[in-house]
């Protein structure tokens, strides 16, 4: 009897480190992952995570607290109903949603995430800047709490530092939100698989597991 062949499915994701339904969007993927990985022991993911800027005019040496930037943005009485809902909704995916600390420019944060893919570590970097942000209260705009998170998923502190201080990928990132932006990304998360599939919204596992049933036997047929 043949050996089953192994195969790999890629998820590219489009979001933002402020975005709280990306962070509710990661743990329900993660789950969907974990539930279709048991009943297809032959399949894994690769996920590559890509930069979009809910305030990209937001400043970065000057940042502004969380509540104060919602109420501006919201209105008091939305801002305010906004933030139990999101709490209730986090909590079922292991999330303490906390809305005290800052707000700033999240730029620096994705060339982060994009640097981290070379190391292996891109997801558990996305997971240390979401926790950051809205679990610990972190200005996620500071280098030092940007190479801290790099240090947590394995990289060194001291190398993501430099990067970080350096201009490098400033560019190339500042690019990929912009292309995100026009190409109609309206809202984040989103998400597409196998280059193909593409929905929105932090959607529940099993609408993920939809998706990759349908990935996958696409790819099945063309092995």
């Amino acid at each position: 009897m043949a050996a089953t062949k192994n195969i790999v499915l890629k998820i590219d994701v489009i979001s933002d480190t402020i975005c709280p339904w990306c962070f509710i969007g990661k743990r329900r993927l993660e789950k969907a992952m974990s539930q279709f990985t048991s009943t297809h022991p032959n399949v894994s993911f690769d996920v590559e995570w890509h930069p979009f800027q809910l305030s990209p005019t937001m400043s970065k040496t000057n940042p502004k607290p969380k509540m104060e930037h919602y109420i501006r943005k919201f209105g008091e009485e939305r801002a305010n109903a906004m933030v139990p809902y999101i709490k209730s909704v986090g909590e079922p995916e292991g999330i303490s949603f906390s809305y005290g600390g800052v707000m700033a420019n999240t730029l620096d944060s994705h060339r982060l995430i994009h640097w981290s893919r070379q190391f292996g570590c891109q997801n558990q970097v996305v997971e240390e800047l979401f926790k950051d942000y809205f679990e610990r209260e972190q200005n996620i705009g500071d280098a030092s709490v940007l190479a801290a998170a790099a240090e947590r998923a394995g990289i060194d502190k001291n190398k993501a530092l430099s990067y970080l201080k350096s201009d490098q990928d400033v560019d190339s990132v500042s690019a990929a939100v912009e292309e995100n932006r026009i190409n109609s990304m309206g809202g984040v998360p989103n998400y597409k698989i196998q280059h193909k599939f593409t929905f929105p919204g932090a959607q529940e596992p099993a609408s993920f597991v939809a998706f990759f049933e349908k990935a996958l036997h696409q790819l099945q047929s063309t092995l």
